[in-house]
């Protein structure tokens, strides 16, 4: 499910396979960004190599690398005329050795509110007709963070590029605003939400316990090769899950709430474990605890693909 983005070449040649068109601007992208890039056009996870595009007028689509690394992102906003939405994918890693996607394959979407539409639309119109450097810049930027822009606005398609990113112009400004919307994050600030979103999702698992049963909850969350293992039995597949808990006793429940959760590095793969209770039909109850091993789907959805009681 992961992309290692740091073969360039790789992303290039995704790049140049597509049609050699005016608007197809990540063709004059510069070489840190064509990996990044090359992420965001393939059609399997709803990216388009072409800016221009029916129906939206204003169409910006954002490259942000770190100098010294640490979260890249490719931001696209495309505006229609009575919506907007926001794309955004997050890779970590270091100009110098490449890219990881972090998180799920499929781009986080956000919609766009009015205000900000209107902002965004009057940066779009003044970057539009900024003479930019096109095909990249030899400038070094000793910190911060370089940026490859493209810009279609009322059919009309250019890019850009900055060395150092700053509000100092209408690109800067474009590009920080764009980012700012896009909730951009540090390393550490990815993982602290990424552990906090595992343990909202541990806990919306054991609601759904509740509201719906243990069988109904363990088959929703379960990967489609997630594996159960307890002192008795081993079920595997979200089939065999769904199977074993047919034989789930009438009346018993199950509660629990999860403790800590860690996430990896690339936000693809956590734990949580935590202390639970099984009430059995008689009113006997049983105090214990587990832990859950999770992944990611291609939506970005987390699914356990283990779990298992440890006492």
């Amino acid at each position: 499910m992961r992309h290692w983005l740091g073969a360039a070449l790789c992303g290039a040649a995704l790049l140049m396979s597509a049609p050699a068109l005016a608007q197809n601007l990540a063709l004059r992208a510069p070489q840190w960004a064509q990996a990044l890039l090359s992420a965001d056009v393939t059609p399997t996870t709803g990216g388009r190599s072409l800016i221009v595009a029916e129906g939206i007028p204003v169409s910006v689509r954002v490259t942000i690398a770190p100098t010294r690394g640490g979260v890249a992102r490719v931001i696209r906003y495309d505006q229609r005329a009575d919506s907007a939405s926001l794309y955004v994918r997050r890779f970590t890693g270091h100009p110098s050795t490449g890219w990881w996607l972090w998180g799920g394959d499929a781009p986080r979407v956000d919609t766009v509110a009015a205000v900000q539409r209107t902002e965004i639309a009057a940066l779009a119109r003044s970057v539009s007709g900024v003479a930019g450097q096109v095909g990249g810049s030899t400038e070094v930027c000793p910190s911060g963070e370089q940026a490859f822009v493209e810009i279609a606005f009322e059919g009309r398609a250019t890019s850009l590029s900055r060395a150092c990113v700053g509000n100092t112009d209408a690109v800067g400004r474009l590009v920080l605003r764009l980012s700012e919307l896009a909730g951009s994050r540090t390393e550490e600030e990815l993982a602290a939400a990424a552990v906090a979103e595992l343990l909202a999702v541990d806990r919306a698992f054991n609601a759904k316990a509740q509201a719906d049963g243990v069988p109904a909850a363990f088959e929703h969350y379960a990967a489609e090769d997630a594996l159960i293992v307890t002192s008795t039995e081993i079920a595997s597949g979200r089939a065999g899950i769904a199977h074993t808990y047919t034989g789930w006793p009438q009346g018993a429940r199950l509660t629990w709430t999860p403790e800590t959760a860690r996430v990896s590095a690339r936000g693809d793969m956590g734990w949580t474990w935590g202390n639970s209770v099984m009430t059995l039909p008689d009113g006997t109850r049983q105090t214990g605890r587990y832990i859950s091993v999770w992944t990611r789907d291609y939506e970005g959805n987390w699914k356990y693909a283990f779990d298992a009681p440890i006492r």
